[in-house]
């Protein structure tokens, strides 16, 4: 009878790991997000949402307490106001940190907002601009006044336009 033997060989394996933890306070800009579109629209919509707010409230205060345009003038006022705020709140997140920029775009939020702020500053501007071209006024007040219409409706193509790179992104294409 033959007897067979096994030869049991061990082998030892070692696994090393190396977590490294490192902390900074400093702040870290992503600036390749102005790089995009996305985030190019909305700086164009900060710059331009300042400068219409820059001209309403310089010229509302010239000699002029309200009498025309008063209410398209504090609507157009307030919609630039709320939106000019959140875009720079929203602008100032994805500079800041890499993951809400890549985040917050498929998100339905980044839609709704584009969406509501097209509609509404659509409606302010073509109630201004109305307003400014029907009421016959002098002392310079039409000029800066229709130039601030215009930039809203520039405005209201960018927000449309951010709209619809925010559907395409939040429906995954």
């Amino acid at each position: 009878m033959i007897s067979a033997q096994h030869n049991k060989m061990s082998h030892t394996v070692t696994v090393t790991r190396t977590t490294t933890t490192t902390s900074t306070s400093a702040i870290i800009l992503n600036t390749g997000y102005l790089k995009t579109l996305p985030g190019l629209l909305k700086l164009a919509q900060v710059i331009l949402g300042g400068i219409i707010i820059a001209i309403l409230v310089y010229y509302k205060d010239q000699k002029y307490t309200f009498t025309f345009l008063s209410s398209a003038l504090l609507f157009f006022l307030c919609i630039a106001t709320t939106f000019f705020i959140a875009s720079l709140l929203l602008l100032l997140s994805c500079l800041c940190s890499i993951t809400t920029a890549s985040i917050i775009a498929k998100t339905l939020y980044e839609f709704i907002y584009h969406g509501a702020a097209f509609l509404l500053y659509l409606i302010a501007c073509l109630m201004f601009l109305v307003e400014v071209n029907r009421a016959n006024f002098g002392g310079g007040y039409y000029q800066p006044f229709l130039v601030a219409s215009i930039f809203g409706l520039i405005l209201t193509a960018l927000y449309l336009v951010s709209s619809v790179l925010a559907y395409r992104s939040y429906r995954g294409g």
